[in-house]
C-alpha cells in the first residue's frame, strides 16, 4: 500500500513550507490547499516532477437511477 505524506516546515520567522510525498498530479495541490485553508499571506507553488505524472488511481463512479 502506497503511503502519502505532507511535510510542513515553519521557520523562526513564521514562514511555512509544505511538501507532498507520494502523491502525483493535481491531488498534490488539492490536498495542500485543504490543509492550508485559512492561512493568511502570500502563497506560491513549485511543482515537482511528480506533479506532471498521471495518477495511477482510477475513480469508478456508478450512478443508479
Amino acid at each position: 500500500m502506497q503511503e502519502f505524506k505532507i511535510e510542513i516546515e515553519i521557520d523562526e520567522n513564521g514562514n511555512l513550507k509544505a511538501e507532498t510525498k507520494g502523491m502525483e498530479g493535481k491531488i498534490c495541490i488539492t490536498e495542500l490547499e485543504e490543509i492550508l485553508k485559512g492561512i493568511e499571506g502570500e502563497q506560491s507553488y513549485k511543482n515537482k516532477p511528480e506533479f506532471y505524472k498521471k495518477s495511477k488511481v482510477k475513480n469508478n463512479i456508478k450512478i443508479k437511477n
